[in-house]
């Protein structure tokens, strides 16, 4: 199902997380790299001098191989990533753990087996306690898309409690985080200043965390 999905969803850099990112970051793996264009981003910019794609979706894959420095193509729950790739001071899981099995475990043997002393791990979740989400819960409907927190190639779903847990539970704590749709540009972040905060939980569409190892900090 995930290889169906369409060519754009692949070909976006992820600029929200410039806030989350260190000054530097010599070798950088995102997990679900897609084209690759986050990674070229970071490149390009100077925060990486080396970048490593895993992505899934051959076509994307194939993209990416153009732009990154590394590129494998595997499902990460059925192969393991090569050990040989070394250790990174920065791993990307941006709206990748939702589409796993078991991300406990995934997230759990990325931070032991690939994060570089001090290294640092972004991940963004979407909220499963978005009003879109709560709303039709209410009348008694879940109806899967094509994108968004309900996107139907989602096997987990998350609030920030769980997600929490998820993170200590890999043996990484939570450096700093923030919320997107809150941005007073848009109307569910007009909403949320107008109620003074009281719903944030349930306008928050993502969340994104910069995590480091819970031993090293």
């Amino acid at each position: 199902m995930y290889q169906e999905k369409r060519e754009d969803y692949f070909s976006t850099a992820r600029t929200v997380i410039l806030d989350m990112l260190p000054d530097r970051a010599e070798r950088v793996m995102e997990i679900g790299c897609g084209s690759g264009e986050t990674l070229a981003f970071l490149k390009k910019n100077g925060v990486s001098a080396e970048t490593v794609g895993i992505e899934l979706n051959d076509a994307a894959a194939k993209k990416a191989e153009n732009i990154v420095d590394k590129v494998v193509c595997i499902d990460v729950e059925k192969q393991s990533i090569p050990y040989d790739l070394g250790k990174f001071q920065l791993i990307l899981l941006l709206d990748v753990l939702e589409h796993l099995v078991d991300p406990w475990s995934f997230l759990e043997k990325l931070r032991r087996d690939f994060l570089a002393d001090r290294g640092k791990v972004i991940i963004s979740l979407p909220n499963a306690r978005h009003f879109s989400m709560v709303l039709p819960l209410l009348l008694g409907r879940f109806d899967y898309q094509e994108r968004g927190i309900l996107d139907k190639t989602h096997l987990r779903f998350f609030t920030k409690s769980s997600m929490l847990e998820l993170i200590s539970g890999a043996g990484l704590e939570v450096e700093k985080f923030k919320r997107t749709s809150l941005e007073a540009n848009l109307n569910s972040g007009k909403l949320n200043i107008m109620t003074l905060g009281l719903f944030s939980e349930f306008l928050t569409s993502q969340y994104i965390f910069c995590c480091s190892a819970a031993d090293q900090t």
